[in-house]
């Protein structure tokens, strides 16, 4: 069994990386098992094939515990990893197909060493192959301070959850060419010297010098945070991301999993 947890904050564009990999895995005539894991997600724009809210909603909760957003979300989580064997059976009952995981966008419960990620350790134990997809706006590469906490966002999931990790920059269509380096500065580790000096440039930064050496020297001393740029419309970049993501998992080494077989027909845009 293997399957990808596609993670990221709000608004990263999550539910539509997943539709995407949808349409291309029906291309590929790759079974796949989507599921959507966010109790919050009332409307996914793919098929779903298991949602968490069969079990437990996020609105149900707040309602009945007066919880706000975030509290009922870390409950209805936290309901979810009681009653985990129902997920499990779900990827038992779907053994032959490759899961799309559609996960929560509070990036707090992959932060903190609780349910969610408990959860994920008791799939992986039971045999199912994960990696995860974290996705991040590339509307924070438009200066420096903001590209800062991305990176050190990132850096902070990889250490928690201890699975193979491909970080995102998504909707970079949308980019502006009004940003402090190339995109290719940001698909490599980023050059923390260089990264340093643009923070200390920064004049509400300034008198936090010391702070913003000791972060960069975190990332450096790390050494794991690159990013790969997407734009979801873009087969050539659908195409990167897959490939990646079943060598992370070990799909790619598997005889139904050839990567030397990957080919994403073009689809004809009707209008």
């Amino acid at each position: 069994m293997f399957g990808v947890l596609v993670i990221g904050a709000p608004g990263a564009g999550k539910s539509t990386l997943c539709a995407g990999l949808s349409d291309a895995f029906t291309q590929l005539k790759r079974n796949h098992l989507m599921i959507n894991l966010d109790p919050a997600n009332d409307i996914t724009p793919y098929e779903c094939h298991c949602d968490v809210r069969e079990l437990i909603t996020v609105e149900e909760v707040m309602d009945r515990l007066q919880l706000g957003p975030n509290g009922a979300l870390r409950y209805s989580i936290s309901t979810l990893a009681r009653n985990k064997e129902w997920l499990l059976n779900k990827f038992i009952e779907n053994k032959d197909k490759y899961a799309i995981i559609d996960c929560p966008g509070q990036l707090e419960i992959y932060k903190s060493d609780g349910e969610f990620c408990e959860l994920v350790r008791f799939l992986q134990k039971s045999g199912v192959r994960l990696c995860a997809v974290h996705l991040s706006d590339s509307m924070f590469c438009s200066d420096a301070p903001k590209f800062i906490s991305v990176v050190m966002s990132t850096l902070s999931v990889m250490v928690q959850l201890e699975m193979p990790q491909i970080n995102v920059l998504s909707k970079v269509d949308l980019l502006t060419t009004d940003i402090p380096f190339d995109l290719e500065f940001f698909t490599q580790l980023p050059d923390i010297s260089r990264l340093l000096e643009m923070l200390n440039d920064v004049p509400e930064l300034e008198k936090y010098r010391s702070l913003n050496e000791a972060i960069c020297q975190v990332i450096g001393d790390y050494d794991l945070v690159s990013f790969v740029p997407l734009n979801v419309e873009s087969k050539e970049d659908m195409a990167k991301v897959i490939v990646m993501m079943d060598k992370a998992n070990g799909f790619a080494f598997c005889d139904r999993g050839d990567i030397r077989e990957m080919v994403i027909e073009p689809v004809v845009d009707q209008k």
